[in-house]
This record gives C-alpha cells, sequence and structure tokens, in this order.
C-alpha cells in the first residue's frame, strides 16, 4: 500500500527525498565535536522521540505519513543491512499544532518479516511499537546524520529478537523548530 500526504493542504517540502540524502556525520565534512550544543540532547536520546516530544511540548504529536513504499536503498541504508537488494520504507512527519519538528524514515528489506509491522502502523507512532513489544532490540550506538541541507539527525538499528532476517532502520531529523518551542 502507498500513502501519500494531502496534497489539499499547504504544500510541503519534499521531506522524502531530503531524508534520502542521510550520511553518517562521519562521512560529512562537518566533525562530529561540531554538534549543535542544543541538538545534542535529540541525538543522543535513547527513549521514545514521540514520548520526549510529548514532553516539551505538553501535547501527543500527530503523525503524518508522507510515503510507504518500496524503492531503492540508499548507499548509507547499504552498508547498515549489507545488501542491496530494494527496502520498504515508510516516511513521516512529527507535528504539534500542524508544526512539523522531525522527520523520520524507516526502512527495512523488502524481504524482511518487519515490511507488515510497518504497514500495520498506519498514523501511529513507530515507538508504539518499539517501545511496548519486549520482542524489540536497539542494536548498536545511536550514528548522528547529517542531510544535505545540513540538518542534524541520528539512526538506530532495531530488531525482533528470535525472527530471522529482522531489522527495522530508524532514521531521525531534526527541524528547527523541534529547537525552539516547548
Amino acid at each position: 500500500m502507498h500513502y501519500s500526504a494531502d496534497s489539499s493542504s499547504t504544500p510541503l517540502p519534499n521531506y522524502v527525498s531530503q531524508m534520502r540524502t542521510a550520511a553518517p556525520l562521519e562521512d560529512t565534512h562537518i566533525p562530529a565535536s561540531n554538534i549543535p550544543v542544543i541538538a545534542e540532547y535529540w541525538l543522543w536520546l535513547t527513549s521514545s522521540m514521540t514520548k520526549a516530544i510529548a514532553e516539551k511540548f505538553g501535547a501527543m504529536p500527530t503523525v503524518t505519513v508522507l510515503s510507504e513504499n518500496t524503492e531503492q536503498v540508499t548507499a548509507t541504508e547499504a552498508r547498515w543491512f549489507a545488501q542491496t537488494e530494494p527496502v520498504f520504507a515508510r516516511h513521516i512527519l512529527l507535528s504539534i499544532k500542524n508544526q512539523p519538528l522531525v522527520m523520520a524514515r524507516t526502512v527495512t528489506p523488502e524481504s524482511s518479516p518487519d515490511v507488515a509491522a510497518l504497514q500495520g502502523l498506519l498514523e501511529r507512532p513507530l515507538a508504539e511499537l518499539l517501545f511496548t513489544d519486549a520482542r524489540w532490540q536497539r542494536l548498536g550506538d545511536l550514528q548522528p546524520l547529517q542531510l544535505d541541507n545540513g540538518l542534524i539527525g541520528r539512526s538506530c538499528l532495531w530488531q525482533q529478537t528470535q525472527t530471522q532476517n529482522s531489522g527495522l532502520l530508524v532514521e531521525e531529523f531534526f527541524l528547527p523548530e523541534l529547537y525552539e518551542g516547548g
């Protein structure tokens, strides 16, 4: 199934294309020591991004699904998954009062059993799955990212325990309004 943002509302920037430019900070020309101090809390947050936004802004963020579809894996994602087969990608915005704060891209290999879990979320945040179902475990450390447009973000890999070929790469990018509100 393919979802996309409602085209009758105000036109959105091409968030999906922006997210596809993600590269680990170590691959960019910005040293990790130059990460803006204001972004550090969000970069290293180990709990739910959705919950942290709700705490900061006093309301649960809404999820806008920008797209859910199969597409080519990016070079960065191919390194995480150690393969180049197409991925199923879910792109969303987390917003408060229609103000986007975070854009996120979650990908899994097209052949992964995790595709069904992503498709079943619809307009619910991924955190409802990852932080409430004990079968999901974060693998490794959070990885700082940067987009071509300069936005900072992070990624981490999640896996269902005891499920072969499981793996979700979650990439979250911080829009300037995330730092300003609350």
